[in-house]
């Protein structure tokens, strides 16, 4: 099941394979009939996804990163990972993220949030110690835009509280939360 988006039935004890080559999924998305994910890449290449029913993202072909590191110390002359996954039969990412930032999770920030941010997500990052401020087309096929928000600390979740309209961050390196609040709109 490593890789894959699942849809699990906790009652039958079954699940169904969503969809498959994920390196390392850790935010996700879901509202009506859409699911966007968050993928960790190997050195560059984390991604932002689009995940539609029995599609398969190419990892551990297809990546926009790179390796780490190797085991010889010769140079490498050719890219590890396929650099095309449409090419390749595999689902293209709605956008990645080169160099890496470290992704994390993703959420939807309801319009009356800020009326600058009408119909945008956040996206955490580990890495980057920064939120990236997304806007995606109107069927989530790729980003139009996207703003980075430094903030200092590996953020590990975000989460929207609609009764107080703020943004909680989970800040890792210290264990504290972290509060987005519009004071003037």
């Amino acid at each position: 099941i490593f890789g894959k988006v699942l849809f699990i039935d906790f009652n039958e004890k079954n699940h169904i394979i969503f969809s498959k080559g994920h390196r390392n999924s850790i935010g996700l998305y879901s509202k009506d009939n859409l699911i966007l994910s968050t993928d960790h890449g190997p050195r560059g290449g984390d991604e932002i996804n689009k995940d539609i029913y029995k599609k398969n993202y190419g990892w551990p072909e297809a990546s926009y990163g790179e390796i780490y590191g190797h085991h010889n110390k010769e140079k490498l002359t050719e890219p590890i990972y396929l650099k095309s996954h449409e090419k390749y039969g595999f689902q293209e990412p709605v956008f990645s993220f080169v160099p890496s930032i470290g992704i994390s999770q993703i959420i939807n920030i309801p319009n009356n949030f800020s009326k600058f941010w009408s119909d945008n997500f956040l996206v955490s990052s580990l890495f980057g110690r920064s939120l990236y401020r997304v806007k995606f087309d109107k069927h989530y096929n790729k980003v139009i835009y996207y703003e980075k928000i430094f903030i200092g600390e590996r953020i590990r979740d975000l989460k929207y509280l609609y009764d107080d309209n703020i943004i909680l961050l989970a800040l890792e390196d210290e264990g504290e939360l972290g509060v987005i609040k519009i004071l003037n709109d």
